[in-house]
């Protein structure tokens, strides 16, 4: 974990400013995220107002540069083009400022679609603002990722070189070779069948019109007041490709995120009555926003289940570094969370999904 005091004192430094306050906001599988405020105004930075609270997220993990770089580029093209992303306002890539790579931007009105703050509170506000966390991404998928303003988005879903694809390929080729990959070096035996399932059929899914994807659009990181949404935040899995897999990553998040607090989300009758009653809600608003094809649709949804799942396979076997994430984040892949997705990955694809690898304990 960083160390705040530390942490306060460098970005004085590299602001030129007096930090009024600062104090852990969150703290994510690949980040750590500040809010903060200055005294004054930064010599170096005049943008940043004084006195408003603004957010810092410092990367970590072992792919932390690229991430960085990836989302601070993508944030700077969708605000410019006028989407709901908070205003960046300093990219800084040298270590030596913060010890890793930051971004200071906009600290965004309200807070994430879902709180764990209690299940009255978590219920309103997500029953408010579900309608306008689906417009945001179908508003998403209209934008042309082929505009001047946008085509220079980076891609995340990269293969390893020699896995059968490469950053010029078709997202679901390249989502297809980065499954196969993990499946063959995990190993994860126990998707092997679902993936062959899967792969067979790729070809009458392979093209479609391009969107801009998000490819973690979830409850968590999109922020609300009320019924409006003020941001889509967390963009370091954007890509380009066939807006199906977007929407089916999402609704797999919304089917199979369980938590062990609070106790009511848990995998029990009424965590799984709200994964099911959301899940059900989304579908029917996003394809009165957007048409989708129902067939393709499902598809995808067998491909984001298995590529969630054998990114989970790959930090029970091996730690969450060798995917990019804080070796903290093993923590997150609790037996529940496993135990949903194999079982949705399972309908989805036709094929009996499993993880048999132990978690390895943080040292």
């Amino acid at each position: 974990m960083l160390d705040s005091c530390d942490i306060e004192q460098r970005l004085a430094r590299y602001l030129c400013a007096p930090i009024a306050r600062l104090n852990v906001l969150a703290s994510g599988w690949e980040t750590t995220v500040f809010e903060f405020s200055l005294q004054s105004a930064s010599k170096s930075f005049t943008a940043i107002p004084a006195g408003q609270s603004m957010v810092l997220r410092v990367y970590q993990g072992s792919e932390a540069d690229a991430k960085g770089t990836r989302e601070y580029t993508t944030i700077a093209s969708l605000f410019s083009a006028g989407y709901c992303v908070p205003r960046p306002y300093a990219f800084e890539a040298d270590h030596r400022a913060l010890g890793a790579p930051f971004l200071i931007m906009q600290r965004l009105a309200g807070g994430p679609l879902f709180t764990i703050s209690s299940f009255p509170n978590s219920l309103k506000t997500f029953s408010m603002a579900f309608f306008s966390f689906v417009r945001a991404q179908a508003k998403l998928h209209k934008l042309d990722p082929a505009s001047a303003g946008l085509r220079e988005i980076p891609r995340a879903y990269v293969p390893i070189a020699g896995a059968g694809a490469d950053a010029g390929s078709p997202l679901l080729d390249r989502v297809l070779a980065i499954i196969a990959n993990r499946v063959e070096t995990g190993p994860l035996p126990g998707l092997r069948e679902a993936l062959n399932l899967v792969a067979e059929r790729a070809s009458r899914f392979r093209y479609s019109p391009n969107s801009l994807l998000h490819m973690d659009y979830h409850p968590l990181n999109v922020m609300v007041a009320g019924l409006r949404v003020t941001g889509v935040i967390d963009w370091v899995n954007a890509d380009v490709g066939d807006r199906h897999l977007d929407a089916a990553m999402t609704s797999v998040i919304l089917s199979s995120s369980a938590l062990e607090n609070p106790r009511w989300v848990r995998d029990n009758i009424v965590g799984n009555s709200l994964r099911a009653t959301f899940a059900g809600l989304y579908l029917p608003l996003y394809h009165a926003m957007a048409p989708i094809d129902f067939e393709r649709f499902r598809y995808c949804q067998a491909v984001a289940a298995l590529l969630r799942l054998s990114m989970l396979g790959m930090m029970r076997a091996h730690g969450p570094e060798v995917v990019g994430f804080r070796r903290e984040a093993i923590h997150e892949v609790t037996p529940a969370v496993v135990r949903l997705l194999s079982r949705y990955a399972t309908r989805k694809s036709g094929a009996a999904v499993g993880l048999d690898a132990p978690a390895p304990q943080p040292a």
